[in-house]
């Protein structure tokens, strides 16, 4: 059973939604499996300066193996909760981050463009040191803290996530 304060009034989850971007990781994923394949299994050096063995299969552990793992667990969890805004971007956070509705100033949906503002999806920090948590579209809610510092959610449903702040 849960504790009153894990009880949760507004949730959302979102996956990415940006196919070229699987896309890419799937082809990147898959030419270092077939690299490993040609180098390892064949006795085919991969390319005209090849990488020592312990270097090809360090890289496709992690570029073959995680990376595609962590594309495909990818999901932004929101969570609006008696105390704050709890936000949770899987498989990067183990726990929530907490915004405590003491330390939310103000909160309000907008508009924005994840690209131009901040160079693209997930969680970031722009020059402004404005943060973001998104993980595909262009809407969400902004919360601006009483250190004077700005955070963006992304959500597909930023009316909704605003009105269960306002419960």
């Amino acid at each position: 059973m849960r504790k009153n304060s894990e009880a949760w009034i507004y949730r959302e989850v979102q996956r990415p939604r940006q196919f070229l971007f699987i896309g890419f990781i799937i082809l990147l994923a898959g030419l270092f499996w077939w690299a490993c394949f040609q180098q390892m299994i064949f006795g085919t050096p991969f390319g005209d300066k090849p990488m020592s063995d312990a270097m090809l299969v360090s890289m496709w552990i992690i570029v073959g193996i995680l990376m595609p793992i962590a594309a495909f667990t990818a999901k932004l969890i929101t969570e609006v909760r008696e105390d704050g805004v709890y936000v949770k971007f899987v498989p990067f956070h183990f726990k929530y981050h907490v915004f405590r509705y003491e330390r939310i100033q103000d909160a309000r949906t907008v508009t924005f463009r994840s690209f131009r503002r901040f160079g693209g999806w997930g969680i970031r920090t722009n020059l402004k040191g404005e943060c973001l948590y998104n993980i595909s579209g262009g809407q969400g809610l902004e919360l601006k803290l009483t250190t004077g510092d700005k955070v963006i959610i992304g959500s597909k449903k930023a009316e909704q996530l605003l009105q269960a702040m306002s419960r």
